[in-house]
């Protein structure tokens, strides 16, 4: 057996150091095996005063506490608060340990066994147990629950078995390369299998996990409060006695509540309030680049089914203006696939597949079979407004090749609804990877029903054996081989049009210590740093 207490896979590592440059402040990391600190620095926070409440000024209305279902990156903050899984990417941007004490892999890559922390304990003092860990994974393949990775664990979970109260041994189908990279996210959490018996499975009405602060009140779309939990397993955790998440879906109201104190933290900090805020000593601003916006396309029927079509509205888009207008200048065009230096296998070949030409697009909709164009529709959100004005730059871009687009701009509750049923013709999307692994394309690309992050009924035999290929090759350069074979496949079939990368930023007042975005594709992760994250008097 091959023990491992905190592994990170090379190529995970190698990402994170290349994108940590791009992270901005950071606060106090969390110890990534969950242990307590000795260090003088936590020493010195022991004398700090500290206020008794973290105020959370989020973008984005709650439509679900459902701990396995992904709702976006500002009710991942809540949940991160109120869930922990067996593994997690730290404040330092690596793979650490949560509820998961140590981990063993077998030699035949298959069989993995994990040793549960003794101290872990669920928020009704009951303990946590093989059998919830046995529970919570065959809870994320249940249909009826709407996991958003249950592909992803359909792909490669054979069984699970308890080996004793605080063992569990987890037996894939086949090797997994980047199944601990399963297991870091935030969807991937341990719940109590006696709770949800005993609350009909329901967790969005009945919200009850691990982490470091418990459910206390949700006035709904207006905040939600949590209180420390008292027993968490990492001794002097959390930082802060009770955290609120008020919901502020207008990017200059969250602005304005930290400007009059208000709030103590903001998410999605609009492009325009970063730069500000950076030239003031007030404000401290945590910027990671690595998120990307995109088209995702419907492809079922009509002029979207044809690659050819897609491959128009790549060349069509302009880029720059997308950064321009929504993003006032800053970010970073993509004319290929979002990978970046470190992931397994980029070498930056693919980075100007396409080109910004308009008369490129016009000639490859003629090959299509539409000289002139047609009508469609695109389906953006009023609720973040670089998510509209992408939408409204994309319009023009297309109109100009002789396409009609109209702009659908519902709240972001409907549109994530809306998406994961495949519910329109173009998407607009801001995203990353959710694991560091170039595998994090399974749930993008791979073919199946319509969710979140996947192009609506995009489906390729050839792409869908890359995949599994790549996800189940344990030799790192082959893996390499491999994953570029499908950044190609990818780009000449066009179920996406990446446009560029932006910035996700935080932003709070210079009282505030602890909080880290985490670097590069990891910052969505960045709410398991809100257990270190307090305001000073």
């Amino acid at each position: 057996m091959k023990t491992i207490c905190r592994r990170i896979l090379s190529v995970s590592l190698a990402v994170v150091m290349a994108l940590t440059a791009l992270s901005g402040c950071s606060g106090n990391n969390s110890n990534s095996s969950g242990a307590a600190s000795s260090t003088p620095e936590s020493s010195a926070q022991s004398q700090v005063s500290k206020k008794d409440e973290l105020v959370v000024a989020i973008s984005s209305d709650v439509s679900t506490l459902e701990p396995m279902v992904q709702s976006g990156q500002a009710i991942r903050l809540i949940k991160t608060c109120l869930y922990r899984g067996l593994m997690a990417y730290q404040a330092d941007g690596k793979i650490g340990t949560e509820i998961a004490d140590s981990y063993e892999i077998g030699d035949d890559n298959k069989t993995y066994t994990f040793k549960i922390k003794q101290n872990a304990k669920f928020h009704d003092g009951s303990d946590i147990t093989a059998e919830d860990v046995k529970f919570s994974l065959e809870r994320i393949l249940d249909e009826s629950v709407g996991a958003t990775f249950r592909s992803d664990f359909a792909n490669v979970l054979d069984k699970v078995e308890a080996v004793d109260t605080k063992t569990v041994k987890i037996t894939l189908k086949e090797p997994c390369a980047p199944f601990i990279d399963y297991l870091t996210l935030p969807e991937s959490v341990i719940v109590s299998k006696a709770w949800c018996e005993s609350h009909k499975n329901d967790l969005n009405a009945n919200p009850m996990g691990s982490g470091p602060y418990t459910f206390t009140s949700w006035d709904k779309g207006r905040e939600i409060v949590l209180t420390a939990f008292s027993d968490f397993y990492k001794p002097g955790k959390p930082e802060t006695k009770s955290i609120r998440f008020v919901i502020t879906p207008d990017a200059t109201t969250r602005a304005n509540a930290l400007q009059t104190g208000d709030a103590d933290l903001i998410d999605y900090v609009a492009a325009k309030d970063i730069t500000a805020m950076e030239k003031d000593d007030n404000y401290k601003v945590y910027v990671s680049e690595a998120p990307f916006m995109c088209l995702q396309f419907n492809v079922k029927s009509g002029p979207l089914a044809n690659p050819k079509v897609r491959q128009a509205i790549a060349y069509a888009v302009d880029r720059q203006g997308v950064i321009n207008t929504a993003f006032m200048g800053r970010g970073t065009q993509i004319f290929g696939f979002p990978t970046q230096k470190g992931e397994n296998g980029y070498d930056g070949k693919y980075d100007n597949y396409f080109s910004f030409d308009q008369e490129k697009a016009k000639a490859l909709l003629k090959e299509a079979g539409y000289p002139d164009g047609f009508k469609i529709k695109i389906l953006s959100s009023s609720t973040y407004d670089m998510h509209k004005q992408t939408a409204i730059v994309v319009q023009d871009s297309l109109k100009k090749i002789g396409i009609d687009a109209e702009v659908e701009l519902p709240d972001w509750s409907t549109r994530i609804e809306r998406s994961n049923k495949g519910d329109y013709e173009i998407l607009v999307s801001g995203t990353a990877g959710n694991i560091v692994d170039m595998d994090w394309t399974t749930n993008y690309f791979e073919s199946g029903e319509p969710r979140m992050n996947s192009s609506a009924w995009f489906s390729d035999t050839e792409i869908d054996s890359l995949l599994k290929e790549g996800r189940t090759t344990i030799d790192a350069a082959k893996r390499e081989e491999i994953y570029d074979k499908l950044r190609k496949r990818v780009l000449d079939l066009s179920p996406f049009v990446f446009i560029n990368y932006r910035e996700q930023a935080f932003a709070s007042s210079n009282k505030v210590e602890g909080f880290v975005n985490l670097p590069g594709v990891v910052t969505y992760n960045s709410g398991l740093t809100l257990e270190d994250t307090y305001v000073t008097e």
